[in-house]
């Protein structure tokens, strides 16, 4: 174990506040109890109230900003103009409400005091006093007076004890394409004579790792991780110390020992180490143990994201006393964060028959049944395996393609995402006995690797048309009548006929030939209407689309009751999260998107663009505002009317999607 006798700078972090939930609801109470001392008439005017959770931080730590909207009834997004020196991410927002009584000129006055915190992380870009400005908050087309605050930003201590390196795999990828980003540790090991000793099993508390990275809700929107962030960290754990990351660590601890250095040790994370040999400034190389994190990481759409920074804290060992003991010094080292670019695919020597898909693939067709007649309905199935944006693969225009227009009659395909495949199926008519075969079709895609497009086309399919049945005049059997005046009857011996014996049951039985064309033509009529309705039936059951617009108005209303259900039982998080995803799932089932791919921003995005009325739009963002607000801890007064509110939203939603056909 190490010993106290430890060396910590002036500027240390034991002088920083650290954050705290109390601190937050000391801010609060605060800020509303001074506001209620005021007067009536003072009381409800609107302030912007801003705050900082520490005032001062170490280079490449974060700090939390908040700005209280007071007495303000619907939120009002704060513009952080001239944060320039900040990455500022957003956290989330919280409705505050309190209620008060106060004595005036003796008597009780009841004054309810409601207000709004929009919360961010500010990363600084720099070390030093930095300034953070003021936010802009408009109301009535006036700015409303806030005040700026000062964060001070302790550069890190120069030592070459533990040395933090961020690197990435890539520096400009394309949508989808994979890329590492990696974090190397390196310590100096521990003095002899227990320098073959990992130098991460004798602290206790663990050493600090902050990697924001690892965390999958704390990634860049439109970055998605390969691997989920819990089973990365779990397949890092160690029972022989390690670091702590972001906080996670394991109250299970161990006991033994190595030389009187190691007893009771916490569990960690800690990825396999390697000893290295790093040049220093003073130019000699010196020995360490490095410890590197990889993450495996696709962007799914286009632009820029930040990644980091990563801190480290802890106490090292660095020296053994006179008594054999281990003596260790606090170290405080970062990493400056890394973004990578994210391009589109070039517009330049793009192919006609460019399908909409980035990454790599393999592709084929098949063909049911192989032999027809002409104008019978064959189905013609291609599919496209690999990886990469499959779901945004396009079905390849047969009718543009020659060979296609002159044998076949091609009918709309339906298409479908299994896994690593994508389906598109295509009904056919031959139209002539001079077809012999399905062309190639070609289908080109963007490979990121070689950064070029590919164009790859199936191989031809055989196939064996035959004319269809058609019956000639002089293949049709008929009896040509002797037309007679004779309408006298003979006598026979044996009667009239053989086998008639009343004149009531004679009939004329001459053959009338247009009856049995007008009959053949009703039966070949028939027959074309009851194939064309089967055809349609089974393009509608494998049009997935369709189905999906068919259904979404019932879905999403399942959905909403039993969200609303969660919400009326005490769950108000898990509630207003299925309310949220029944609202925005209506939306793209109407709008054939896949599901987890709308945000609440996609959404009303996409309804503008669909002409819906501006007021269900701004009904339909203060439900999601309030389910947002749920999420992050706010259960105000909107929570009640909340459950009402999301489900006229979505009838007035479905019946403006049905006047536009978008659902059935």
């Amino acid at each position: 174990m190490l010993s106290s006798k430890v060396r910590l700078c002036p500027k240390g972090p034991q002088r920083l506040c650290q954050p705290s939930q109390a601190c937050l609801c000391f801010f609060i109470i605060a800020m509303i109890s001074s506001i209620l001392t005021t007067s009536p008439l003072t009381a409800q005017e609107k302030k912007v109230i801003v705050e900082l959770d520490r005032e001062q931080i170490y280079e490449g730590e974060s700090t939390r900003y908040r700005v209280f909207l007071s007495n303000f009834d619907r939120p009002v997004e704060p513009d952080l103009a001239g944060f320039d020196a900040f990455q500022v991410q957003r956290v989330g927002t919280r409705e505050a409400s309190s209620t008060n009584i106060r004595i005036v000129n003796g008597r009780q006055q009841r004054v309810v005091q409601r207000g709004i915190i929009y919360e961010y992380v500010l990363t600084p870009k720099y070390s030093g006093d930095l300034l953070v400005p003021a936010p802009v908050v408009m109301v009535d087309g006036k700015q409303l007076p806030a005040r700026s605050v000062s964060l001070s930003v302790v550069a890190a201590i120069e030592q070459d004890v533990v040395i933090l390196e961020m690197t990435l795999s890539h520096n400009t990828v394309y949508p989808m394409q994979p890329f590492d980003v990696s974090l190397n540790v390196a310590v100096k090991p521990i003095p002899e004579p227990e320098g073959d000793h990992d130098p991460l099993s004798v602290q206790n508390p663990l050493v600090q790792l902050a990697l924001p990275w690892a965390e999958d809700n704390a990634l860049p929107a439109g970055i998605i991780a390969k691997v989920p962030g819990q089973r990365w960290l779990a397949s890092m754990r160690s029972e022989r110390g390690g670091f702590s990351i972001n906080g996670r660590d394991s109250s299970s601890s161990l006991l033994g020992g190595f030389g009187g250095f190691f007893r009771d040790l916490p569990e960690g994370y800690m990825p396999p180490a390697k000893r290295v040999h790093r040049p220093t400034a003073n130019g000699p190389r010196l020995e360490y143990w490095e410890y590197t994190f990889t993450r495996t990481f696709v962007a799914e759409k286009v632009g820029e994201f930040a990644f980091g920074p990563a801190t480290v804290k802890g106490t090292f060992g660095i020296r053994v006393d006179t008594r054999g003991q281990l003596e260790g010094e606090p170290v405080y080292a970062f990493a400056k964060p890394l973004t990578i670019h994210v391009k589109d695919v070039p517009t330049e020597g793009r192919p006609d028959s460019y399908s909409g898909v980035v990454g790599r693939f393999e592709i084929g067709a098949d063909l049911s049944p192989q032999q027809a007649k002409v104008g019978d309905p064959v189905t013609l199935t291609l599919w496209l395996r690999g990886q990469g944006t499959l779901e945004n693969a396009m079905a390849p225009k047969l009718e543009g393609i020659e060979d296609f227009v002159k044998h076949f009659k091609v009918y709309e395909a339906t298409e479908e995402t299994q896994d690593d495949l994508r389906l598109f199926t295509y009904s056919l008519r031959p139209k002539n006995i001079e077809t012999s075969e399905v062309p190639p079709i070609p289908i080109s895609y963007f490979d990121v690797e070689q950064e070029k497009f590919v164009t790859l086309r199936t191989e031809p399919i055989s196939i064996a048309v035959t004319r269809s049945d058609q019956l000639d005049n002089d293949e049709i059997a008929m009896s040509v009548p002797t037309v007679t005046d004779d309408t006298n009857i003979e006598s026979r011996a044996e009667g009239i006929f053989a086998n008639v014996t009343d004149l009531r049951e004679l009939r004329n039985e001459r053959v009338h030939p247009d009856r049995w064309f007008l009959t053949l033509g009703g039966l070949t009529g028939l027959f074309f209407v009851v194939a064309l309705v089967t055809q349609r039936v089974q393009r509608l059951h494998s049009d997935t689309s369709l189905q999906r617009r068919r259904s979404a108005t019932s879905d999403a209303k399942r959905r909403l009751h039993s969200a609303i259900a969660k919400l009326e039982s005490g769950d108000p998080k898990d509630g207003a999260e299925g309310i949220s995803e029944a609202l925005i799932g209506l939306v793209a089932d109407a709008t054939d998107t896949s599901h987890g791919v709308l945000t609440s921003t996609n959404a009303v995005n996409k309804l503008r663009e669909l002409k819906i009325d501006e007021d269900l739009l701004e009904r339909f963002g203060e439900v999601m505002q309030s389910c947002d607000d749920a999420r992050y801890g706010a259960v105000g007064s909107a929570m009640s009317e909340l459950p009402s509110k999301s489900l006229h939203v979505l009838d007035d939603l479905a019946r403006a999607m049905k006047g536009q056909r978008l659902l059935s």
